[in-house]
């Protein structure tokens, strides 16, 4: 009896410790499942961090591009301004000497007796002012279709009125509507 006690009490121990070494892998098992749950995370952060990152990257280099290329194009475009400017200056200042020279003609106070002198000067400022008007003239043009273009779009800017439009349309239909009113007249005096 002592053997079959001895049997069962290892038989006990060796159920009792496989019931042990099962719980014990099982354990294992979900403390596996859980870190490789925690990887397939960390894999997931990383992976969404990294597209983020092409993100910026590309998103850096684009905007790198493109502000570099506008501030080159802002650079060239102010340059010319800046030389336009100082030729508008240059021009303002010209025409501002030949308005104060036009001005300070004044045939009143000439001498008679040296009219035509005075008169031969006053033109030659004329003539001074036409020719110096002449050789700016593109540029004040420019100037001037610049404005004209400008004002012209302010002008586009009107609003819809429908009535208007009905009406200008009519008015526009108005030949063709008596034509087709005379045609059918005579073809209803020919029946």
């Amino acid at each position: 009896m002592e053997a079959a006690v001895s049997e069962n009490d290892e038989n006990r121990f060796s159920i009792d410790d496989l019931n042990i070494k099962v719980q014990q892998a099982q354990e294992i098992l979900l403390d596996l499942e859980r870190r490789k749950e925690e990887i397939e995370r960390q894999k997931k952060q990383l992976e969404e961090l990294r597209q983020k990152q092409r993100t910026f990257e590309e998103g850096h280099k684009m905007a790198v591009d493109l502000l570099t290329r506008g501030l080159v194009l802002l650079e060239r475009q102010g340059g010319e301004l800046k030389r336009q400017l100082e030729e508008l200056e240059t021009i303002h200042s010209h025409f501002t000497e030949q308005l104060k020279a036009i001005e300070s003609i004044q045939p009143a106070s000439w001498d008679p007796m040296n009219l035509e002198e005075e008169l031969n000067r006053a033109l030659v400022t004329v003539e001074q002012a036409k020719t110096i008007y002449s050789q700016y003239r593109e540029k004040v043009g420019t100037a001037q279709e610049k404005l004209e273009v400008e004002e012209e779009i302010e002008e586009e800017e009107v609003p819809f009125h429908f009535w208007n439009k009905v009406l200008s349309g009519f008015a526009y239909s108005l030949p063709l509507i008596i034509v087709l009113l005379a045609g059918m007249a005579i073809w209803f005096l020919k029946k």
